[in-house]
């Protein structure tokens, strides 16, 4: 559900998907969000994903403190994923897309300052998906 945050620079909807698309096809893409007094948040457009399975993971930049949850919600179909992990965490998560969706993301740090938020979130389709490479390790670069 958090790959929305693959797509959240502000960007038309069409090159959001196709970055959501490549993501994918890497195994997933380092997400960088601005926090702002311990806070972020990010709404996407509506946007196609013809009923994608996905099995996921976030990991929070091992540079960074504290503990930080995360809540996405697809609006569209009214999944929800709520976590909480600190840095150098691997997190798991798995989503049943239905034909489209919207999400709503929400994160707060338990540290009330302004920070870049920097995480891994590894991606992987049943198409995609080879067994090998663990996708919650970003790739070597």
């Amino acid at each position: 559900m958090l790959l929305v945050a693959v797509m959240s620079s502000p960007v038309p909807a069409q090159a959001q998907v196709s970055a959501l698309l490549r993501a994918v096809g890497n195994g997933g893409s380092w997400i960088r969000l601005p926090v702002e007094s311990g806070r972020a948040s990010y709404v996407s457009p509506a946007f196609p994903v013809a009923g994608l399975a996905v099995e996921g993971c976030v990991q929070v930049w091992d540079g960074h403190s504290g503990s930080w949850t995360l809540r996405a919600k697809d609006t569209v179909s009214g999944k929800e994923l709520n976590l909480t992990t600190g840095p150098g965490e691997p997190t798991r998560f798995d989503y049943q897309a239905g034909f489209q969706a919207k999400l709503d993301v929400s994160v707060e740090w338990s540290e009330p300052r302004d920070t870049t938020l920097f995480m891994w979130v590894g991606l992987s389709t049943p198409l995609t998906g080879d067994g090998e490479r663990d996708i919650c390790q970003p790739p070597p670069p």
